[in-house]
């Protein structure tokens, strides 16, 4: 009886030195994992809200001791809450960027935003101004006394709408002459505008082709205005920080029967400089190694590949994701920031 007790003893011991060490090699493991991950997305049912839903549940499997949530933001709100440490990933353009950076964009001119860290490039983004494919409108100049919308104050698009007018000579109030109107309008107030004929252009920042002015095109189709070459190469040397020249091809939209030329951008994942090498190697390691169930959250993911995934930031990359790529023989480029 005493041997069988000792036994049981030494039995049970075992176990609970067992269970003692697998819970510490467990919570090893995971002793660096976040306890919070939150995500930057964007307007609800928008593409940054689609794509960032999709990443917190790759995030939620990549990290699941931690709690993973999905913020409503925006490619300017991202990267403030990112640099204030309100949210730890986010979504954004290297236009938005490089304007953040160099403290151009209205909202940081006193305070740049220099501490963030690119993870990875998702996907492509231009200037565009749409039309009815059967409008007149054929240059920035026909934009004089038409009901426009090109967002609200503020906002990305607003400003680079802004910028085309000036190295175009032009102004809002010579848009608003002759009845015309420059409305300050939500994105879903624009394609709305656009798709029942009460707006006869609309100017965003947008990813292409954008599913929402696809379905537009159940109503209407639509074509993008293509922009004086020249006036592009004043636009870039003037305000053209994070953006480069871009043709937007024929059958873009319905209504697209000539190629567009244009300015764009990349749209990016990004980091605060103060996430850890080991979380941002995770994160960027995640996504790629599970890359094809990731674009199945949106179409536009398509493009991230061999060749563009550490490319065209132009914030710098963060060196769990260098690493990372390093790896894995994934060009990178240097971010040019001014």
């Amino acid at each position: 009886m005493t041997i069988n007790l000792k036994r049981r003893a030494a039995l049970a011991a075992a176990g609970l030195f067992s269970l003692t060490a697998l819970l510490a090699i467990s919570t090893h493991v995971h002793a660096d994992d976040p306890e919070f991950l939150n995500i930057g997305g964007g307007p609800s049912g928008g593409t940054f809200n689609v794509v960032a839903t999709g990443l917190g549940d790759l995030m939620r499997t990549t990290f699941p001791d931690s709690v993973v949530g999905v913020q409503p933001g925006g490619s300017g709100p991202n990267l403030l809450r990112v640099s204030a440490g309100d949210a730890d990933l986010g979504i954004t353009s290297a236009s938005n960027a490089a304007d953040a950076w160099a403290g151009r964009d209205p909202a940081t001119p006193d305070a740049p935003i220099q501490n963030i860290r690119g993870l990875m490039t998702f996907f492509p983004s231009a200037i565009q101004i749409w039309v009815d494919a059967n409008s007149d409108i054929k240059t920035i100049e026909d934009l004089k006394g038409k009901q426009i919308s090109a967002g609200q104050p503020g906002q990305t698009s607003w400003n680079a709408f802004n910028n085309l007018l000036k190295v175009h000579g032009m102004t809002v109030e010579d848009l608003e002459a002759d009845g015309g109107k420059l409305h300050h309008l939500s994105w879903k107030e624009s394609q709305n505008g656009l798709r029942n004929g009460q707006l006869d252009a609309v100017m965003w920042v947008a990813l292409y082709p954008h599913s929402t002015v696809l379905a537009t095109e159940t109503a209407r189709k639509i074509r993008v205005l293509s922009l004086d070459p020249a006036k592009l190469d004043q636009y870039l040397a003037e305000y053209g920080g994070g953006f480069e020249k871009v043709t937007l091809p024929v059958g873009l939209y319905q209504g697209q029967a000539e190629p567009s030329t244009s300015v764009g951008t990349k749209t990016f994942l990004f980091a605060s400089d103060k996430m850890s090498d080991d979380t941002a190697y995770k994160v960027t390691s995640s996504i790629w190694n599970n890359l094809e169930k990731f674009q199945q959250t949106h179409a536009l993911l398509q493009y991230i590949s061999q060749d563009t995934a550490g490319a065209g930031m132009l914030a710098p990359i963060h060196p769990g994701a260098a690493k990372f790529y390093s790896e894995q023989n994934i060009p990178m480029d240097d971010p040019v920031l001014k």
